[in-house]
């Protein structure tokens, strides 16, 4: 009996997201070690794994109307997220500095996450017979770790938050928002989005002074 567990515990274990099918140019900008910053991702086998996926169960089993808008607005486009704050402050949104450094983040996001391909929630979930309540969108048909989309919303923090300190706390309040609203979508584990927050902070210090001197606030 233990050697059949053990069995089906290495084939959940050997489950990646899929085949990979590009790689993406890194731009020269980037000078860090950026293949060794993030750890391996939790193990499928493992216990943090299964409490993540215990967590996102309870978490989509019974969606507010308002998780809900939140979940399709962050799947749309999370700056809209920071456009509400801009808003409020008659703030503009330095939207040529923001493309420039995710066209420059970008790749190296999308690199890791075939790196490490890890499987989606609801690929590990149907394994081990966990409830999962996924909306499939177009949004994610990439592996898992790190979470894109939180990269996405960190990014934005960090050059608004470069542009306009004094609302900082707001601005990196919203990158919790963009991740809960992947978890509550189903697609991304709580562990993607901590990734996601340690590679684009790397990132972010390695080029930010030298690609947008003007931004000398933060």
């Amino acid at each position: 009996m233990k050697q059949a567990e053990k069995h089906i515990s290495d084939k959940i274990n050997t489950i990646k997201y899929g085949k990979q099918t590009r790689t993406w140019d890194v731009s020269d900008e980037i000078t860090i070690a950026w293949k060794g910053v993030l750890p391996l991702p939790p193990a499928n086998n493992g216990a943090t794994t299964k409490k993540e996926l215990a967590y996102l169960s309870k978490l989509t089993s019974n969606r507010t109307t308002e998780q809900e808008n939140l979940i399709k607005l962050i799947d749309k486009e999370p700056l809209d997220l920071y456009y509400q704050v801009l808003k409020k402050y008659n703030l503009k949104m330095p939207k040529k500095i923001f493309d420039k450094v995710w066209s420059t983040v970008r790749p190296v996001v999308m690199n890791l996450k075939w790196k490490h391909n890890r499987p989606r929630p609801h690929q590990l979930a149907d394994k081990y017979g966990i409830p999962l309540k996924v909306i499939h969108t177009d949004s994610a048909q990439t592996p898992a770790y790190p979470s894109g989309h939180t990269a996405y919303g960190a990014l934005a923090a960090y050059v608004l938050s470069a542009t306009y300190p004094e609302y900082s706390s707001e601005f990196f309040g919203l990158v919790g928002e963009v991740g809960m609203g992947r978890m509550l979508q189903g697609v991304h584990y709580p562990s993607d989005n901590e990734a996601s927050m340690v590679i684009t902070g790397a990132l972010w210090e390695d080029i930010r002074y030298r690609m947008f001197p003007e931004l000398t606030n933060f």
